[in-house]
């Protein structure tokens, strides 16, 4: 029984005190003003409160018009800086330019040797291919069992295949050096980009 008097003794306070509060909210819509002068009278203590919320409230409009401010200055000087560095990269890239154009001349020495060797390697591997391919016929008709050459037949077939060879031999070693050049000169270009 005691308990259940307790507990009415807790819960009629309760409701004493979060009734007032419960009809506030209820209703047409009370102003803010309104509000705060029935909580004021509801606890004297807590205009204080109210103050010194008032104050926060204030001190923190001001910190954010000040950062506001601070913001858009500091947005301007960004803007500045980004104009300021395209700028500064488009005249680093023009001098750049300018710096790397002074090796045309070279790199067109180069290329010219090149073509040049190119020309001639060309024409040393077209004569290679038509030894080779002469030495491989007349390979074919030594081997040929069906058209009965005679010895010397033979012999000046096996000569020519030799001379043929002899003049192979320098020609490959030709075009090997050439080959070996035109690559070098390559590095040299690649190495002036």
């Amino acid at each position: 029984m005691n308990y259940i008097v307790a507990k009415r003794l807790i819960i009629f306070p309760a409701i004493a005190v979060l009734c007032p509060l419960a009809f506030l909210g209820c209703g047409p819509q009370q102003k803010p003003e309104e509000i705060k002068a029935a909580l004021v009278e509801f606890d004297s203590s807590f205009k204080a409160v109210l103050d010194k919320k008032a104050k926060i409230d204030s001190q923190t409009e001001t910190l954010k018009g000040e950062f506001r401010a601070k913001q858009g200055e500091l947005n301007s000087k960004i803007m500045e800086l980004e104009e300021e560095l395209k700028a500064a990269r488009k005249e680093s890239y023009a001098k750049i330019h300018d710096l790397n154009t002074q090796l045309d001349p070279e790199r067109q020495k180069i290329n010219l040797k090149m073509g040049e060797l190119k020309m001639k390697l060309n024409g040393k591997e077209a004569r290679a291919s038509s030894i080779r391919s002469s030495i491989k016929n007349q390979k074919n008709l030594l081997d040929n069992k069906k058209l009965n050459l005679s010895p010397q037949e033979q012999s000046e077939l096996q000569n020519d295949i030799e001379k043929a060879k002899q003049e192979l031999a320098p020609l490959e070693a030709e075009t090997t050096s050439l080959r070996r050049e035109i690559q070098l000169y390559r590095q040299e270009l690649n190495l002036l980009k």
